[in-house]
């Protein structure tokens, strides 16, 4: 999603859903139908005639008839519409972690996983409940128009009053939710910063621990402050809904009145008003549901503008594995040099450099071979260059090295790890292996050569061998009695029993590494 426009909620599901959609539409369609005949069938039987001249056990039969169809084909088109709704649901949450998965590392760490759990959740979530109101939506939309053309077939003047009437209701109802959208609006970036907070107090709990005056600030000046202003404003935006709702059922029901006014006034028979006054009430929570609905659409579209503002990877179904030689013989750096910039997304890794040391050691993977004697020292270069954290770096890395980098802190140790890696990309000048150039093509790849220990590093619970393989137990075993851990930590199913024990993240980092 790097550079494309916004797409609205509307748009993408014709986009991609076109056929299920009309089919959803046609189901709907049926069950208007259905609603009007029944309507019709009670006009007809027990409105229009005498009904104690008509009513008999097969007009009864028939009436029970029409309500057991009524009841099947609302439940049909409803289960199709939340059906497709939650397959775009799944979808969306499936592509947008596989984006993320492939987006560069600058740019995930520009983005933060506060402001990206906050879209795989609370995003997801309100697009979700959005798919779950969408068939109250949709069938009192359609079911209006049905019942709106029998009414006309009645008496059309009548309907004309009826739909201005309606229309004034709905013109003043969308007055108010446009208040609650704006408010929406808000409360989505209230939350990003809500969820900065929890990162905070979470991730920083041990330095929160030591500084209870830290703590203190944190938690009145940031997280109450945000706390107060997500209750205000997700108050106000109840209160606009709760009126277009409240304004909405009352002049649904002062419409009874109107009809029956104005069906004397023009002399109207009462059986057509009461035909119409019937079918206002029937309409009533339809009508309200869809007005209820809205404001829940519009959240939704609040969260997938805010979800394609992240301007991660473009979505690729598959995963690139092991396409680069394993027989590489060189890997050369040639006048490389390496920018934080600002403007480029990446401002977050200057984090990187300021907490650059020695534990982020990137060994390559094929560096198996046990010729220790071709070891090498390179000392990193300070920059003397404003905003350059690597000037004019030329480097040739041969199979079977040992390569220490040595430096002060912020001398762009990890960084240039990163960039032999493949996880950063360098400003200007050149990585190859073999000579051949590593680019936006070849550079998933590429990264594939290597395993890495951070000093952040995230331990996974699944153990998977080579290539994705089932791992082997045997070796597995092997090296948790080497790294001492064989009474702390036990395996099954190829899942670590814990990742969480004291003093082990590195030690299990080595293993993992050595695999």
């Amino acid at each position: 999603m790097s550079s494309r426009a916004s797409v609205s909620l509307h748009h993408m599901i014709w986009a991609q859903y076109r056929l299920p959609f009309l089919k959803v539409i046609l189901l709907n369609l049926i069950n208007a139908a259905v609603s009007v005949g029944i309507i019709a069938y009670i006009n007809q039987t027990f409105i229009s005639q005498p009904v104690f001249n008509t009513l008999s056990w097969s007009s009864l039969g028939q009436f029970a008839l029409l309500v057991l169809l009524l009841l099947v084909t609302t439940f049909v088109s409803q289960y199709a519409l939340t059906r497709l709704g939650h397959k775009f649901v799944y979808e969306l949450r499936t592509k947008l972690v596989k984006q993320i998965i492939d987006t560069t590392v600058p740019q995930i760490d520009h983005l933060g996983s506060a402001r990206l759990l906050a879209s795989l959740s609370s995003d997801i979530q309100s697009i979700t409940v959005a798919f779950v109101r969408m068939p109250e939506l949709v069938q009192g939309v359609i079911l209006s128009v049905g019942v709106g053309l029998y009414l006309g077939w009645l008496s059309l003047p009548l309907l004309l009053i009826v739909m201005f009437w309606i229309a004034m209701t709905i013109w003043i109802s969308t007055l108010l939710v446009k208040h609650v959208y704006t408010h929406l609006t808000k409360l989505r970036e209230i939350n990003d910063a809500l969820y900065q907070d929890y990162q905070s107090i979470i991730e920083g709990r041990k330095e929160l621990a030591l500084n209870q005056h830290r703590a203190q600030k944190l938690y009145t000046d940031d997280f109450l402050a945000h706390a107060k202003s997500y209750e205000k404003t997700v108050t106000k935006s109840d209160t606009f809904h709760l009126s277009a709702v409240n304004w909405s059922n009352i002049m649904m029901f002062a419409s009874i009145g109107v009809i029956f006014a104005i069906s004397n006034y023009l002399g109207i028979s009462m059986g057509i008003a009461t035909t119409f006054s019937l079918t206002i009430l029937f309409m009533q929570s339809p009508l309200l549901h869809a007005v209820g609905a809205y404001p829940t659409l519009q959240t939704a579209q609040v969260a997938l503008d805010k979800i394609q503002s992240l301007e991660l990877a473009e979505y690729q179904p598959l995963f690139r594995t092991d396409n680069t030689s394993q027989h590489w013989q060189t890997i050369s750096l040639t006048d490389v040099n390496y920018r934080y910039n600002v403007s480029n997304n990446s401002v977050s890794n200057a984090s990187d450099n300021a907490s650059d040391n020695a534990s982020d050691n990137a060994s390559n993977s094929s560096v198996s071979n046990s010729n220790d004697t071709g070891a090498q020292a390179l000392i990193a270069k300070d920059s003397d260059h404003s905003g350059n954290i690597l000037k004019d770096v030329n480097l040739t890395l041969r199979r079977g090295d040992v390569v220490f980098l040595i430096g002060a802190n912020g001398s762009g140790k990890s960084t240039l790890a990163k960039i032999i890696t493949g996880i950063f990309t360098p400003t200007t000048g050149a990585v190859t292996i073999d000579k051949q150039p590593v680019n936006s093509q070849n550079n998933a790849d590429y990264r594939q050569l290597y395993s890495a220990i951070f000093s952040d590093q995230h331990i996974f619970k699944q153990l998977i061998g080579r290539q994705g393989r089932q791992p082997d137990k045997a070796l597995v075993n092997a090296w948790l009695h080497k790294l001492d851990l064989q009474d702390k930590i036990s395996v099954a199913d190829n899942q670590l029993s814990t990742d969480k024990l004291a003093g082990t993240t590195q030690t299990l980092g080595h293993a993992y590494c050595c695999r």
